[in-house]
This record gives C-alpha cells, structure tokens and sequence, in this order.
C-alpha cells in the first residue's frame, strides 16, 4: 500500500508527483489493471502461451538479422 507522509510548506503537486511514482513502483497499477475482467485459467494459460510464442519469434527476426561473430586468432611466425 502506497504511504505518503506530507511535510511542512510541501506543494500538492510534489506530493501527488511522489505519490504517483510509489504507486508505479509498487505495481498497484498494473495490478488493477490485470484484474479488471475475470479471466479463466484456461484462457490465461492461452495468452500466456500466445505471449511467449509472439515473444520467441521476434527473437528469431532479431537473431536472423544479426550476422555470427567469429572470433579470429592470429598466431606469431617466430
């Protein structure tokens, strides 16, 4: 739960700034947003397979785009 004590002579907009970075940190937010609808556990266990799926093939585009790195060794002729 986000506490804000407010000091002496401190502006509403500071406190409300801090307050809203809190929030943010603490997740409240992203919370309340993913338990606005009732979602069956089956339907959660397919977006999160949906999500994993979308976020392995744009490692795939990622990765096929970017050339191997080969790592070349010289040796001395002494």
């Amino acid at each position: 739960m986000a506490v804000i004590v407010v000091h002496k002579n401190e502006a509403i907009d500071s406190v409300l700034r801090r307050f809203q970075r809190q929030v943010i940190k603490e997740g409240i937010v992203s919370d309340v947003l993913d338990k606005r609808y009732h979602v069956s556990k089956s339907e959660a266990k397919r977006v999160k397979i949906h999500e994993l799926e979308r976020s392995a093939s744009r490692k795939r585009r990622r990765a096929k785009g970017k050339p191997r790195t080969q790592v070349s060794v010289k040796k001395k002729m002494f």
